[in-house]
């Protein structure tokens, strides 16, 4: 007897999303004739036949994905813009909260939760003090984006962190520099991730003894004070790498301000890849950690996982062969999955002597 033919087959003999198989073998509007015609083709080809269990589950379920992200954040906004597109290819809807000052992570969870969102993107979520990722998991499936999971169950995608702050210093020290200083992100999640890279990384280039971490943060006026206490303190490195782009960004208009020539009296470097790094009044180097290719990751990630709860046969490894070697899968222990992403440089004037 031939193996079972599931909605994972059909996608695969069509070149289709399972979502859009499955919206198309459900009737389910948002499928072009064509498409749906060319799928239920392949269908009774195939001798694809309908598991009444599982309809009847999907009756029941809404097939909405949530997203949860902090508003104000540039890069967090091009990873839920990028969400938006992933969302229109698999033919899926997307629900989104936003973490502000008086609207917290939980507060947008529950909000999701009550719309019935069966599954959930966290966008750089808070720390997991009181296992509330955990708590999320057991009720919907749940994937964290650009960080680490912090519970048993819970999928993550991220970015290579060290990979990105390697180059970075590789780069720096290229351009003949050694004195590097760090401007860190404070409390930020991938603070610890970051700045063990960069030591790391010094170390690697013998450069141990000019490693120098200054407190900073993920906002301008964050990265603003930093450079100020190192102007200060009267003797300036010769580059400046920083935590993100807004930080670096401050601490560059710093700098200006103080009649600091960039790059030709310090370089400065920051890391993310947001639009606003590459205006000629900025022209900031960074690193750009691929956020379409990390929300389409996530999206397809949750929303396999969302099918495989209805009871659906769904393979992750078929769900993410699509990204080839542009990703690197590692299965836990726990059978979730961290999706790694690698990233880019962007190098601009404000590392590049003149």
């Amino acid at each position: 007897m031939g193996a079972k033919v599931t909605i994972s087959s059909v996608a695969k003999a069509t070149g289709r999303s399972i979502s859009t198989v499955s919206a198309a073998l459900n009737g389910a509007s948002g499928v072009a004739e064509s498409t749906r015609a060319e799928i239920l083709q392949a269908a009774q080809r195939l001798g694809y036949a309908a598991d009444p269990n599982a309809q009847q589950l999907r009756r029941r379920h809404s097939g909405m994905m949530g997203v949860v992200l902090t508003a104000g954040q540039a890069f967090q906004v091009r990873l839920l813009d990028a969400v938006y597109v992933a969302a229109k290819d698999l033919n899926v809807d997307v629900l989104v909260a936003a973490t502000t000052a008086n609207h917290d992570q939980e507060a947008g969870v529950r909000a999701l939760l009550a719309r019935h969102c069966e599954g959930l993107v966290l966008i750089d979520p808070d720390d997991d003090e009181t296992g509330r990722q955990g708590q999320i998991g057991k009720r919907v499936a749940t994937v964290v984006l650009s960080n680490d999971a912090a519970a048993p169950g819970v999928d993550s995608v991220l970015s290579r962190d060290d990979v990105g702050i390697s180059a970075s210093v590789d780069h720096l020290v290229l351009q003949g520099v050694r004195r590097i200083t760090y401007i860190d992100g404070a409390g930020s999640s991938a603070c610890v991730r970051r700045t063990r890279a960069y030591r790391q990384a010094m170390k690697d280039h013998g450069l141990g003894q000019h490693i120098q971490v200054v407190a900073g943060g993920t906002s301008e006026a964050e990265g603003a004070r930093a450079a100020q206490q190192l102007l200060d303190g009267g003797d300036l490195p010769q580059a400046l790498m920083c935590f993100n782009d807004h930080c670096a960004i401050g601490a560059l208009m710093a700098l200006v301000r103080a009649g600091k020539r960039v790059p030709q009296d310090i370089l400065v470097m920051g890391y993310d890849g947001i639009d606003l790094a590459g205006v000629s009044a900025l022209e900031l180097s960074t690193i750009d950690q691929n956020a379409t290719l990390m929300s389409r990751v996530a999206l397809k990630l949750a929303h396999a996982r969302s099918l495989q709860r209805r009871g659906e046969p769904v393979s992750l490894s078929e769900t993410l062969e699509e990204f080839g070697d542009n990703i690197h899968i590692t299965m836990k222990a726990d059978q979730s999955v961290c999706v790694e992403v690698k990233p880019r440089m962007i190098m601009r004037s404000s590392t590049k002597f003149m």
